[in-house]
């Protein structure tokens, strides 16, 4: 008997029917490599091909008949092999090519998973592990996807649980998100030999009932190509709401699949990939867009590492307190100066800022800030911070005002050039009603900031007790 089929619409209502009528019954997301593909990580069948064209390589003779002829089970001492079903065969594959030297089989998985992004579709996951109860990812994966992805995306701190002796630290009732990745991390000595991915570990089996029992699961990407997890799926009695098995338009579902879901009475989807699927969910559980969020915190890391950069530099520039002090000083002010002159060589508005902090002579740096706006003219930061010198170092306070406006028409929600043009209006102008609609504006473009909330308040203060007088 072949397992029930619906279609991917079909899922999506009834994942969005349990959603909201089944609080108590959330759905775990089961990923394998081809949850990754899209990623720019291969997946297990594309690393068993390269995996085998460098076994024939190395072992087969000059005069060879080719990778297909070669690669038989009697030539590669695997049981059961067949070549139009490598993949079936991936951990016996990856022992064979890495059994002399399993180094060099750690050093090619790291390689494939260096310096990659999250795709489109872990953001949506990210989102939802985050933001709703379906909290829990179990994955035969090794690499960092999913804690990538609630980093950047919802700057959530999920439970990595990449090794079996950190199980006993989950729970049925997720407080936040979960990462259980069974086959190990990847700099965790991962399981991805014959003998290491038979069954699983005891301390696994336990963790994955609790789960099971908890959670209905959405299998993507995951071929079934181990014992492990495949072996549980098999043993484990019925999960309560059955098992959706997402498998790729066009690709054949192994009999071994079938059986799993028919085991679970549950239902395989055909998919067109892993960001596809995640797409359609971001849209029916009308998901809010990350893109306000990446932007603000994009710009407050940025603004953040540059501030403390520059009060770093005025700190080194004050003498030190005794002679030991001020030797000490030398080296980091010379590596500080050799640091600016690096950073002055970007060509960004923040070099013009750093050239401008670094020159004492007000007239010099009133100059430097000229030519910086004359090469930025549409950098609202870069002449925030010159209509701050000209009120602050040079009192010209009409071309501090007009610098003012001027950033304000470039970004009017820029927290910071509201919030000084607002002090600006107050201890120069005088206008307190200005100054507190601007105060208040600033406060409500970062509510976080301490800074604008304070000088409202004492704004406030002196304003009252000016009426009164």
């Amino acid at each position: 008997m072949a397992a029930e089929k619906i279609n991917t619409v079909g899922f999506l209502s009834e994942f969005l029917r349990r959603h909201t009528s089944l609080p108590d019954r959330p759905f775990c997301w089961v990923l394998g490599s081809g949850a990754s593909v899209q990623s720019g990580i291969p997946t297990g069948g594309s690393m068993v091909q390269q995996w085998l064209e460098e076994l024939y390589e190395m072992e087969a003779p000059q005069t060879g008949n080719g990778l297909e002829k070669w690669a038989t089970a009697a030539n590669l001492g695997i049981k059961d092999f067949e070549f139009n079903k490598a993949v079936n065969s991936y951990p016996w594959i990856y022992w064979r090519r890495y059994r002399k030297f399993r180094e060099a089989g750690y050093a090619f998985l790291e390689k494939a998973m260096e310096e990659k992004e999250p795709s489109y579709g872990y953001s949506v996951l990210a989102q939802i592990m985050a933001d709703t109860r379906h909290k829990a990812a179990v994955t035969t994966n090794f690499d960092n996807l999913i804690a990538d992805a609630l980093a950047i995306y919802t700057r959530t701190l999920p439970l990595v649980c990449g090794h079996e002796s950190l199980t006993g630290f989950i729970r049925p009732n997720l407080q936040r998100p979960l990462v259980a990745k069974i086959h190990r991390d990847l700099l965790l000595n991962p399981r991805n030999e014959p003998k290491e991915l038979e069954k699983l570990p005891a301390e696994w089996v336990s963790a994955l009932k609790m789960i099971f029992e908890n959670y209905t699961p959405v299998v993507i990407g995951y071929g079934g190509n181990d014992g492990s997890l495949m072996g549980f799926f098999r043993l484990l009695p019925r999960i309560k709401g059955g098992i959706f098995w997402c498998y790729r338009i066009g690709d054949d579902v192994e009999a071994r699949i079938h059986q799993v879901v028919e085991h679970h009475d549950g239902s395989l989807v055909p998919i067109l990939g892993f960001d596809e699927l995640m797409l359609q969910l971001w849209e029916k559980l009308k998901l809010a867009s990350p893109i306000p969020s990446l932007q603000a915190t994009h710009g407050k890391r940025v603004t953040e590492w540059q501030r403390q950069f520059e009060e770093l530099n005025k700190k080194l520039k004050e003498p030190g307190k005794t002679r030991a002090t001020e030797e000490e000083l030398k080296p980091v002010r010379k590596a500080a100066a050799a640091a600016v002159e690096r950073l002055t060589k970007e060509k960004d508005w923040w070099a013009w800022q750093l050239k401008a902090n670094a020159e004492n002579d007000p007239a010099k740096a009133e100059a430097i800030y000229r030519e910086g706006v004359n090469d930025f003219p549409e950098s609202d930061e870069l002449i925030g911070n010159f209509a701050n010198f000209m009120s602050n170092v040079r009192q010209n306070y009409d071309e501090a005002e007009r610098l003012y406006r001027k950033a304000l028409e470039l970004d009017p929600k820029h927290a910071n050039n509201t919030g000084n043009f607002a002090r600006f209006m107050k201890n120069v102008r005088k206008n307190y009603d200005e100054a507190e609609r601007l105060y208040r504006k600033a406060v409500s473009l970062d509510p976080r900031s301490e800074l604008w909330k304070e000088q409202l308040t004492k704004l406030v203060k002196e304003h009252r007790m000016l009426k009164k007088q």
